[in-house]
Parts: structure tokens; C-alpha cells; sequence
């Protein structure tokens, strides 16, 4: 009697210990995700051997983070042979922090096909994401396909050149894109107590304020954004 007690409270002993070491996600940054209409697709001849820089607003910063990538609305496989981050010097700019860049690994390979259709979640990584941070995710494709999954209403500038840059400090050339694609969200390591807040706007939710520039991050969630900072964390 005595062991299969020693034996139950051991069990219990080891599945609160498990409960514990739970990492708890948070949403810092996401975008609804669409089929991109044929205005706002990728042109035919930025389709091949393809780098994009996109640029996106953290809220709550952390110590790890993974990338969600989004297939959702695409008829076929997309493959990309490699995706990385790295902290943003501006968010109006290319350019990234000398030292912040990061491979990301999907199940731990570098490369990574996304069925049609699919969401697929990176590894966790290890990296220092302060509050209100500015990060470039850097995809590079040998083909993209033809319809892509994304957010035409982005408020900010991605950056398109050809070969693959991924780890590059700037894409020289660039070509500026007033869109997301393909990028659906990134969630942050925080404590229990950490949560954050969803807007569901109104077709002003993501409109551009009258000081606004698509140098950054300017629609009204991201202005909500710096409000809470200000007067209240979660």
C-alpha cells in the first residue's frame, strides 16, 4: 500500500513539475491573413528566387519568441529554403541591428514546406525582444506561388530583391511593398500573468491616422498599442 501511494505521489510530483515548465505564449504582433487580391499580388517576375523583409510592431517584448507563417489561403505548397529574424534599426528602414539576426527552424530543419491550406509554427528561440521593438522577418523563396496568403492593409514597408539575402544587413535595390505576406503572428515567452488584448476592428480599425507615414507602424492598433504602455501593462 505504501509503494503504489509513493508510487501516485511521484506521478503527481512529476505532472506538476510538467505543468510548471509550460511556456506560456502570448501574442505579441498578428495579422489577419487573406488571398491577396490580384492588385495587391506579388508581379509575376518577383515570384523567383525571391527575398522579403517584412516589418512588424512587437507590444510586449520577451526572452523567446516563435513565428507563425501562413499558407492558408494557397492552392499550392510554399516552400521557403529559409526564414530568419533580426531586430529592426528603424521601421521605416531595411536595415537590421548588427549581431540580432536569427535562423528559425520549423521541427528543427532550417528549410520548410507549408502545405496548402496550412499554418505552421517555428521552433522557439532564444532572443531579446524589448517592449514596442520593431523586427524584420526575412523569408527568402526559390518560387513563390502565384496566389499568396497575406495582409494587403500592412501600414508599413516590406522590402523585395532577388537571390537569397536572408542574413543580409540591408537589400540593396529593394523593392518597397505597402503589404504583409505569408507572416500571420509572433508569440512571445511571458509570465502567467502576462496576457494581451485582440482588435476587432471596424473598417477604421486598421485605417492609417492623419500623421501616420508608412515609414512605421502606424494604424490604430498600434497607437492602442502605446496607449496601454503608457498607463498600464498586462
Amino acid at each position: 500500500m505504501a509503494s503504489r501511494i509513493a508510487v501516485i505521489l511521484l506521478y503527481l510530483s512529476f505532472g506538476f513539475s510538467q505543468a510548471l515548465a509550460q511556456t506560456h505564449w502570448v501574442g505579441s504582433w498578428a495579422a489577419s491573413q487573406q488571398l491577396a487580391e490580384p492588385k495587391n499580388s506579388l508581379a509575376a517576375d518577383d515570384l523567383t528566387d525571391v527575398t522579403l523583409r517584412q516589418i512588424v510592431h512587437l507590444s510586449i517584448g520577451g526572452r523567446e519568441l516563435r513565428v507563425r507563417l501562413s499558407n492558408r489561403f494557397g492552392t499550392a505548397p510554399l516552400y521557403f529554403s529559409g526564414i530568419h529574424i533580426a531586430k529592426a534599426v528603424s521601421a521605416g528602414s531595411d536595415k537590421i541591428v548588427a549581431g540580432s539576426d536569427k535562423a528559425l527552424s520549423f521541427s528543427g530543419r532550417a528549410d520548410i514546406t507549408i502545405p496548402a491550406g496550412a499554418d505552421y509554427l517555428s521552433d522557439p528561440i532564444a532572443i531579446s525582444a524589448p517592449d514596442l521593438s520593431d523586427w524584420a522577418i526575412t523569408l527568402h523563396s526559390d518560387a513563390l506561388p502565384a496566389e499568396q496568403t497575406g495582409h494587403p492593409g500592412s501600414r508599413t514597408t516590406s522590402y523585395l530583391g532577388h537571390g537569397d539575402q536572408v542574413s543580409a544587413s540591408e537589400i540593396p535595390d529593394a523593392k518597397k511593398i505597402e503589404h504583409w505576406y505569408f507572416i500571420a503572428g509572433i508569440d512571445v515567452a511571458a509570465p502567467p500573468q502576462v496576457g494581451s488584448i485582440v482588435a476587432i476592428p471596424s473598417p477604421m480599425g486598421t485605417a492609417r491616422p492623419r500623421t501616420a507615414t508608412i515609414a512605421g507602424p502606424m494604424c490604430w492598433p498600434s497607437s492602442l498599442k502605446r496607449l496601454t504602455r503608457r498607463s498600464w501593462r498586462c
